[in-house]
């Protein structure tokens, strides 16, 4: 559902990791591919919102082990390893609104009952 702010959240933040994929172009960026597969499968998933909800946090996870991967092997984090950040947050934005979409509709159905 397109008309959805986390899908657009999610959209950019795919779009997002696949720039910062080309831009480095090594072997550590395989996980911001993974990142941005995940983020373009969650969009599909609008009918489990709490699995949509799971696998959003598993992107934070996969671009958190980035950094983690990168500070390890290369010991600095510079302007365009900052681009992830963003990534993450816009993830993170999709999460919170699925996560009150999941309340509005359990909301909805006590008021059915």
């Amino acid at each position: 559902m397109i008309q959805r702010k986390q899908t657009l959240f999610l959209l950019i933040a795919s779009v997002l990791a696949l720039v910062c994929f080309f831009v480095r172009l090594q072997w550590i960026d395989a996980l911001q591919v993974v990142s941005a597969a995940l983020s373009a499968y969650t969009i599909f998933e609008y009918r489990r919102r709490m699995f949509q909800a799971r696998l959003c946090l598993a992107g934070l996870m996969v671009i958190f082990a980035w950094y983690i991967a990168l500070a390890v092997l290369e010991g600095r984090v510079g302007t365009v390893e900052a681009l992830p950040m963003v990534n993450a947050i816009l993830i993170f934005l999709a999460r919170k609104g699925i996560i009150d979409d999941e309340k509005l509709v359990k909301s909805i159905d006590r008021i059915r009952d």
